[in-house]
């Protein structure tokens, strides 16, 4: 029986690490190569027309849209806000399965943090995107959302 239990739990294991890696290669993927997405084309075109090649002010963007939403096609800012924090929710949700060091809240946020300031760094040097605090924030934010969800998950599991 416990060899039944530990099998499962390693085929469940490399299903997560599987799932993981597929997301983060559609992250990656999403940001670097596919200039065809909806989310890419989205990105180009708010930019052009507010002709930002960078925002290092925080909640700038985030502001612009709040306050502005009507001058802006509801894709741009529901794009670049919501499908900002969306992109991340899975890695919330996904680290603390990972590794059991993972379930701190601090950590799992530090490393959504780390990952989507080196996509914004990437996207800077390589001019392939914006660099944006903004989509920092909202990512992180995303990542914090996933890691509560999880945590939902994990005490509704323990009161069955």
């Amino acid at each position: 029986m416990f060899m039944k239990v530990l099998v499962l739990h390693l085929k469940l294991k490399r299903m997560v690490i599987f799932l993981f890696l597929v997301y983060l290669s559609v992250v990656l993927f999403g940001n670097f190569v596919s200039d065809g997405t909806t989310f890419i084309r989205m990105r180009s075109i708010r930019n052009a027309l507010i002709g930002v090649k960078h925002n290092i002010i925080p909640f700038s963007t985030i502001g612009t849209y709040l306050f502005n939403y009507n001058s802006y096609n509801p894709n741009i800012w529901f794009y670049n806000t919501f499908g900002n924090i969306l992109l991340f929710v899975p890695m919330g949700i996904l680290l603390p399965i990972l590794s059991t060091k993972l379930t701190r809240l601090l950590l799992t946020i530090g490393i959504t943090f780390l990952l989507s300031l080196t996509i914004e760094i990437i996207q800077l040097v390589t001019q392939l995107g914006v660099f944006d605090v903004d989509d920092i924030l909202l990512n992180t934010l995303g990542g914090y959302v996933g890691f509560l969800i999880f945590v939902l998950f994990k005490n509704k599991k323990k009161d069955t």
